[in-house]
C-alpha cells in the first residue's frame, strides 16, 4: 500500500474521484498526489503571506520565526568555494549534502510541531510546498513516484530551477558532476523526517552539466543505485 491508501495494482484515480482537485501553484504533482498537497498548499502560503521585515530592529520573521535573507550567489558559491579550498570537491559535496539534509529534517520538524501536522502524507506534502515558498526551487514530481512508509520508498522529481543552477547559469559556468547537491541533501532531510525513516536523494541529471533539467531521485540508500541505472535508461 502507497501513501495514497492504495494497494498496488488499483487505479490511482478511483482515490481522487471524490476530491475537488485543484492543482498546487507552489509544486506540480500527479493526480494522485493532489488532495494533500491541494490541502497542504493554503498553511504553507497563509504563513510566508506573513513575512515581517523590520529593518528598523534588524530583523526577519515568517509565521512568528526569524529568517535571513541570503543573496544565492554568495550562500552557494561563496561557501562551496571555500570549503573546496580547505577540504577538497569530494567532501565539500558531502558535507553540503549533510549540512542541507539535517535543515531539511529540522524545518520539517519544526513546522509540522508548530501547525499540528502529525500525518505522514501531510508531513510528506509540506516539504516542496515549503520548498517553493523558501526560494529553493520548484517541484515537479513524477507520476512513477511511490512514496510508502517502507523499503519500497521511491520519489522521482525536476527541480525546474534549483538556486544552484541558476546561479551557475548566470556566472556562465558549467560543472562535471551534478550541482545541486544542496537541494538534494534538503529534501531528502525533509522527507526522512516526514516518514519517519532514511530516504536519500540523488540528482541524475543536471542542466548545469549540459543536461535539459535537473533530476533527481530519492529511496533508501541501498535502492538508489538500481533506481539511478533505471532512470537513466530512458
Amino acid at each position: 500500500m502507497d501513501w495514497t491508501g492504495q494497494s498496488r495494482g488499483e487505479s490511482p484515480f478511483a482515490f481522487v474521484a471524490a476530491y475537488d482537485l485543484h492543482m498546487p501553484v507552489s509544486a506540480k504533482v500527479p493526480p494522485p498526489f493532489i488532495p494533500p498537497f491541494d490541502a497542504a498548499e493554503a498553511s504553507i502560503a497563509e504563513r510566508f503571506n506573513s513575512l515581517e521585515r523590520r529593518p528598523d530592529e534588524g530583523t526577519l520573521h515568517v509565521g512568528g520565526e526569524r529568517y535571513v535573507l541570503m543573496r544565492a550567489e554568495s550562500f552557494y558559491l561563496a561557501w562551496s568555494e571555500a570549503l573546496a579550498a580547505s577540504f577538497g570537491e569530494e567532501l565539500t559535496r558531502e558535507l553540503l549534502y549533510n549540512t542541507a539534509r539535517a535543515i531539511g529534517r529540522d524545518d520539517c520538524r519544526s513546522y509540522c510541531a508548530r501547525l499540528g501536522v502529525t500525518d505522514g502524507v501531510a508531513r510528506l506534502a509540506s516539504g516542496p510546498l515549503h520548498f517553493a515558498h523558501a526560494g529553493w526551487a520548484f517541484v515537479d514530481i513524477h507520476d512513477d513516484s511511490a512514496p510508502a512508509p517502507n523499503d519500497e520508498y521511491f520519489l522521482h522529481y525536476d527541480h525546474p530551477n534549483t538556486f544552484e543552477s541558476e546561479v551557475l547559469a548566470g556566472k556562465g559556468r558549467t560543472s562535471s558532476v551534478p550541482a545541486c547537491v544542496f537541494s538534494a541533501g534538503y529534501s531528502a532531510g525533509w522527507c526522512s523526517e516526514a516518514f519517519g525513516m532514511e530516504v536519500h536523494a540523488r540528482e541524475v541529471r543536471c542542466t548545469a552539466c549540459g543536461d535539459g533539467r535537473c533530476e533527481f531521485i530519492m529511496a533508501p540508500s541501498s535502492r538508489l543505485d538500481g533506481h539511478a541505472q533505471r532512470v537513466l535508461q530512458r
